[in-house]
């Protein structure tokens, strides 16, 4: 196995409630022609060197069969525990090894087609006000935007209802607190985003604030989907009645694997699905896209917001629509002018 740390550059500074970033560092692995990706944050107690540490030992584990994903997965998890991201990039390059193998791309392996509607939202991050504006004009063409909020409530509302009347009725609106409002505040928000026509709002609360949101939930005038209170499939049954959907990411789920696990455990329980990212190449998008098919959102545009993305993969139209090629495993193309730092 190869291991490779690559620094992302943003298009723009990327903020959130917690903190804003210019490049980020991710590590790949390579496994046998099957490429994964791991895309560390603070929030998840991992860091770049964290990573690779994990990946080296997973390097050295004398590991069942490579064809037997869910079983390495699960072997995996037990002697390495935490270091979610790094655990995703080795199970991504799995299965894309294992895709490559067969001659089928995963999402047939999946068994569910990808849909022609299938689009993902695009990020606006926190920013002045004149900035954000400036990003939502840049974004122009996409049917879905996505706001970051969670900083100051006075700057969230105001922006949102810039934002609005700057796109007028026919764009989608989804708007996203990662944690950062009190429940005061999201008890001032949310009406005030209904009537803006904002379809949902994501993470209102902290994490671990559950019956703050139950309260909030129960007066709600939009659906809830929970983002950083969704890790692993073992956090939902404790969110029924908590919130009305999830939010699924292979840098917090430990990859592809348990991602799946949470889909069918969500449906189980009633929750709407949203496949999102961190910020991240098109090795871990097109990984999270290959579960597109069994969203009902999908967020996937960490690939977007950087300059020097090494690989091609899934596909966005100037709409935000995604395409998968019938290409085996993640059907990946590394970009030529990379070949010598990925080699």
């Amino acid at each position: 196995m190869k291991i490779r740390t690559y620094r992302l550059q943003f298009r723009d500074p990327f903020g959130i409630s917690r903190s804003t970033g210019l490049h980020c560092d991710n590590v790949f692995v390579e496994l046998d022609g099957g490429w994964g990706e791991a895309a560390p944050t603070a929030y998840m107690r991992e860091s770049r060197k964290t990573a690779e540490n994990a990946l080296k030992r997973i390097g050295v584990l004398d590991l069942p069969d490579l064809d037997c994903v869910e079983e390495v997965e699960a072997f995996v998890r037990r002697r390495v525990k935490g270091h979610p991201s790094a655990r995703a990039a080795f199970d991504i390059a799995l299965y894309d090894r294992l895709g490559r193998r067969l001659g089928i791309p995963l999402w047939k392996l999946f068994g569910r087609r990808p849909r022609p509607d299938m689009t993902t939202s695009f990020t606006i991050g926190i920013d002045t006000p004149e900035v954000m504006m400036r990003k939502v004009d840049a974004a122009n063409t996409f049917d879905i935007l996505k706001i970051k909020l969670g900083r100051d409530i006075g700057h969230d509302l105001s922006i949102m209802r810039a934002i609005r009347r700057k796109v007028g009725s026919r764009r989608r609106l989804l708007a996203d607190a990662n944690g950062g409002w009190t429940l005061a505040e999201a008890r001032r928000a949310l009406p005030v985003l209904a009537d803006l026509g904002v379809e949902f709002i994501e993470q209102p609360l902290p994490r671990g604030a559950h019956e703050e949101v139950r309260r909030l939930r129960k007066t709600a005038p939009l659906p809830i989907i929970l983002d950083e209170d969704s890790v692993t499939a073992a956090d939902l049954p404790a969110l029924v009645g908590v919130a009305d959907g999830i939010n699924i990411k292979l840098m917090k789920s430990g990859g592809l694997t348990e991602a799946r696990r949470m889909v069918a455990v969500a449906r189980t329980l009633g929750f709407s699905v949203m496949i999102g990212c961190m910020i991240e190449s098109s090795v871990a998008i097109t990984a999270a896209a290959h579960l597109a098919p069994f969203a009902d959102y999908i967020d996937l545009d960490g690939n977007l917001l950087v300059t020097n993305d090494p690989f091609e993969g899934v596909r966005s139209d100037p709409r935000g629509r995604l395409t998968l090629q019938d290409l085996p495993g993640l059907g990946l193309r590394l970009r030529p002018e990379y070949s010598t730092i990925f080699a």
